[in-house]
C-alpha cells in the first residue's frame, strides 16, 4: 500500500477516523476482556467496528479477549490521548515523542511481559532488532518487522524516461539526475521536473548521515564505524552541497514553484516527474499503484540499518488494565497470519479477497475499500500477503535487504532528550525558518546556511551536542 506522508499541522484536517473517544478496557463477561487498539491509519469508523467484531471472534477463542480497533493519522489527537491519560491498551505510537512518553511515565516497562506473554513473536525477533526498544535498560517498545533498513534516491516516471531514451540504471547521482531534469523541462512543459513528496515541501533524505535525532544530532557518515563525532545535518558538507544543487536547479526552473509551501499532498500523481524517496524492495510497485503511473527508481545512497528504522512503535500505556492480555494480543498480531491479515486488511470477501491463497490479495471488484491503509504500521509486515501487482517474493527480498544493509555506528542508541528539551525546542523553531526553504532552493546557501548555524548555536545546539556525545560515548563503550 502507498505510504502516505502528511505534516502534523494538517493531520487533524485530514483525519477520517476520529469520531471516537477511547474508554477504559472493560470486561466483556466473566472471562473475556475488551482491549482498545489505536493504530496509525485512515480506516473509517464504520469499517473499524465491523473488522473489530470479526477479529474478536478469533481473539476471543485464542486469548480470551475482544478488540476494538481505532485508526487515526492525527498525531496531535493521539498525543493528547496519551498525555491526558486516556485508557488505551495497545498503541501504535508512530510520530510520537518516544523519549517523552517514557520519561513522563506514560508507558509500561515490557521486559517481563514480552518474555512471558509473547513467546511466539520473541522467537522470531533477532536480538539486534531489540536494541532500540530500551530506555535506561528497560524495554518500553515492541519490535516491528518490516523495512529495517533504507536506501534512498529518486523515483521517476518510467513512460517519460522511455520516451527520452534514458535508462534509470544510468542515473548514479545528482549530476546525472540534473541532466535528466533538464530534458524533462525541455520536452514536457506541463510537468514539473522535481516536486515534493508531500505538503509543505516534504522530502525524504538522500544523505549518507546516521540521523540520531531529527537532523540536529547526526554522525556525518553512517557507513563509517570510525565516525563517532556528533554534529548536525546542517553542518555536513553533503547537506551543504545538496542545498547548492537545489538552489541552482531552482534558478533553472527545474523545481515545482513554491515547493516549500505547497499544499498538494501527492504532486507525483498529477504534475510531477520525480521526487526524492526512501527505497526498499517493492517500493516501485507500491509507488506506481498509488500514483497512477509506472515509476522506476535510481539509488543514490546504499542501504543502511539504523535506530530510526528499528526503534519500535508499539507500546502498552501505563493505564492499561490488562497488560498481560494486551501483550498476548500483540503476540498474535506479530506471529499469527490469520489475525495479522484481518487486522491489517479487514474481512475476507468484504475488504479483500484472495488472488493466490495465502500470498496475494486484492480489493474486490466494485468495492471502495475504506479500511486498509498503512499495512506497515502493524507489527509484522512480512507476515502479511501482498496486494495484486506485487510479487509475493518481495517479503523474502525485504528480509534479505535488511540483512545485507550496512549497520549504522549508533544502531540501537536512543538519545535521552529529557535534559535538553528546551534547547531542542528552540532549535526546532530555527529549523522551521531555514531547513525547508534551503532544501527547495528558495534561499541562497552561501548566505543562509551560516545564518542558520549561527541561530542554531544561539538556540543551544552545542549543548545538545555535548549531551548527545556523552550519551553516545557511554553507549558505544558498553557495546565493546
Amino acid at each position: 500500500m502507498k505510504r502516505k506522508k502528511m505534516m502534523a499541522a494538517v493531520l487533524a484536517a485530514l483525519m477520517t477516523c476520529s469520531a471516537f473517544t477511547p474508554a477504559v478496557a472493560v470486561k466483556a463477561d466473566d472471562d473475556v476482556v475488551k482491549l482498545k487498539i489505536w493504530v496509525f491509519g485512515e480506516g473509517s469508523t464504520e469499517e473499524c467496528e465491523k473488522v473489530s467484531e470479526a477479529l474478536s471472534e478469533i481473539t476471543r477463542e485464542k486469548i480470551g479477549a475482544e478488540v476494538e480497533i481505532y485508526q487515526t493519522i492525527d498525531t496531535e489527537k493521539l498525543n493528547l490521548a496519551m498525555t491526558s491519560g486516556e485508557k488505551l491498551d495497545l498503541v501504535c505510537a508512530h510520530n510520537l515523542d518516544r523519549s517523552g512518553l517514557v520519561s513522563s511515565g506514560m508507558l509500561l516497562p515490557l521486559d517481563d511481559l514480552y518474555t512471558e506473554y509473547a513467546p511466539d513473536a520473541a522467537a522470531m525477533v533477532k536480538e539486534e532488532d531489540t536494541k532500540a526498544l530500551y530506555f535506561d535498560d528497560q524495554m518500553y517498545f515492541l519490535p516491528s518487522n518490516g523495512d529495517k533498513a533504507r536506501a534512498s534516491g529518486v523515483m521517476m516516471r518510467k513512460d517519460i524516461l522511455d520516451e527520452l531514451g534514458i535508462n534509470a540504471d544510468d542515473i548514479k547521482g545528482m549530476d546525472d539526475f540534473h541532466d535528466v531534469l533538464v530534458k524533462v523541462k525541455e520536452n514536457y512543459p506541463d510537468l514539473y521536473p522535481l516536486v515534493p513528496s508531500w505538503v509543505g515541501g516534504g522530502m525524504q533524505k538522500t544523505f549518507h548521515i546516521d540521523d540520531i535525532y531529527n537532523g540536529l544530532v547526526v554522525l556525518e557518515n553512517g557507513f563509517d564505524p570510525s565516525d563517532t563525532t556528533i554534529t548536525s545535518q546542517y553542518e555536513t558538507q553533503e547537506w551543504k552541497d545538496f542545498c547548492n544543487y537545489m538552489y541552482q536547479w531552482n534558478q533553472e526552473g527545474l523545481l515545482m514553484p513554491d515547493a516549500a509551501t505547497s499544499t498538494d499532498n501527492s504532486p507525483m500523481s498529477t504534475v510531477g516527474f520525480a521526487d526524492y524517496e526512501n527505497l526498499i524492495p517493492g517500493k516501485e510497485a507500491d509507488f506506481s499503484k498509488g500514483n497512477g503511473h509506472e515509476f522506476v527508481s535510481a539509488q543514490f545512497v546504499e542501504p543502511l540499518k539504523d535506530t530510526e528504522r528499528n526503534k519500535g512503535i508499539w507500546c502498552i500505556p501505563a493505564g492499561c488494565e490488562y497488560p498481560e492480555k494486551a501483550m498476548e494480543l500483540w503476540n498474535l498480531l506479530y506471529s499469527d497470519k490469520e489475525v495479522a491479515t484481518m487486522a491489517a486488511y479487514g474481512i475476507e470477501g468484504v475488504n479483500y479477497e484472495w488472488v493466490e491463497e495465502g500470498s496475494v490479495v486484492k480489493i474486490p471488484d466494485g468495492v471502495k475499500d475504506t479500511y486498509t491503509t498503512y499495512e506497515w504500521a502493524w507489527p509484522n509486515l512480512n507476515i502479511l500477503p501482498v496486494f495484486e501487482g506485487k510479487d509475493p517474493a518481495v517479503r523474502q527480498e525485504l528480509e534479505e535487504f535488511n540483512d545485507s544493509a550496512a549497520r549504522a555506528t549508533s544502531l540501537g542508541f536512543v538519545l535521552d532528550t529529557s535534559t535538553i528539551m528546551n534547547e531542542i525546542t528552540a532549535c526546532n523553531n530555527v529549523k522551521q525558518k531555514y531547513e525547508t526553504p534551503l532544501q527547495w532552493g528558495a534561499l541562497d546557501p552561501e548566505e543562509a546556511i551560516p545564518e542558520f548555524i549561527e541561530e542554531l548555536e544561539a538556540a543551544g545546539l552545542r549543548t545538545i551536542h555535548e549531551e548527545a556525545q556523552r550519551q553516545l560515548d557511554e553507549y558505544l563503550a558498553k557495546q565493546k
